[in-house]
């Protein structure tokens, strides 16, 4: 049997309840090239759910099909019981699924603060009405900067509140866009390369906010992610994709052990 028969399933730490998140027979296709070939996979309450795999494999693909960047040749993606292809990125965001960027997406020339409330968007009730109604708008104003402030809060991102992001270090920003996407008051949280380009303090605190996350609100989260001892301290289950193609299911203990795949698919430097 080859290393793309194998699928590991197994009952430790496996999350309680129905899905999040279900993927069905996922296609995605580039002229030829086969971004995504036949991906099923479930996201389940309140876990963390690592997607691995080298360059190229589709974890990004995948993402982008979930959010509503890409659209599926075929195959479904149904989140909390509603079907999501043929949606808009941003109606996907209405429904409550946010995600981050591997390369981020922020606006460089604001503040920490303003990066923040753009991601409010979805809950304003701003526009021509509310400069209208000015009390009424202005209450809604406040509601938004309320929220806004506690994730500063949470995040520590107080001393950078005011100061232009594009000033910051890349650990920072990652902080940051991780902010605007909890502006969003997310079901479910997609992260891409959190961690990528960050020192070891800057990975310790991101890993310190995502549990805390899933500790004081239960959000699903689905984490790309190549820093595999990162992965085997947080994550619930791990997937492995390689080529567009589903490779292997189960706990970081057992996926991470396989020697194949460790070799083949995640790169022995990264153990």
């Amino acid at each position: 049997m080859t290393i793309h028969d194998q699928t590991i399933q197994s009952d430790a730490h496996e999350p309680a309840g129905e899905p999040v998140l279900k993927v069905r027979n996922l296609h995605l296709a580039f002229g030829a090239v086969k971004a995504l070939d036949d991906i099923s996979l479930d996201i389940m309450p309140g876990e963390i759910l690592a997607i691995v795999g080298p360059n190229g494999a589709g974890k990004s693909s995948l993402l982008n099909s979930i959010s509503g960047f890409y659209t599926p040749t075929q195959g479904t993606i149904s989140f909390l019981g509603q079907e999501l292809i043929g949606m808009s990125a941003n109606q996907v965001a209405h429904l409550g699924l946010a995600r981050t960027f591997q390369n981020i997406q922020l606006y460089l020339g604001m503040s920490t603060l303003d990066n923040l409330l753009s991601g409010r968007h979805i809950h304003s009730r701003g526009g021509i009405l509310s400069a209208i109604l000015r009390p009424w708008g202005r209450r809604d104003e406040i509601k938004q900067r309320k929220a806004v402030e506690e994730i500063m809060h949470f995040l520590e991102l107080q001393p950078y509140r005011d100061v232009p992001v594009g000033t910051f270090g890349y650990g920072i920003r990652k902080r940051v866009d991780l902010g605007r996407a909890l502006a969003m008051e997310p079901n479910l949280l997609l992260l891409d390369e959190p961690m990528a380009g960050m020192t070891i303090d800057e990975k310790e605190d991101m890993v310190r906010f995502i549990l805390e996350l899933r500790e004081r609100r239960g959000i699903p989260i689905v984490l790309v992610e190549h820093d595999m001892q990162v992965i085997s301290e947080i994550a619930d289950r791990v997937v492995v994709l390689d080529w567009g193609r589903h490779v292997a299911t189960g706990t970081p203990d057992t996926v991470l052990r396989i020697p194949e795949v460790v070799s083949a698919y995640l790169g022995s430097d990264d153990t």
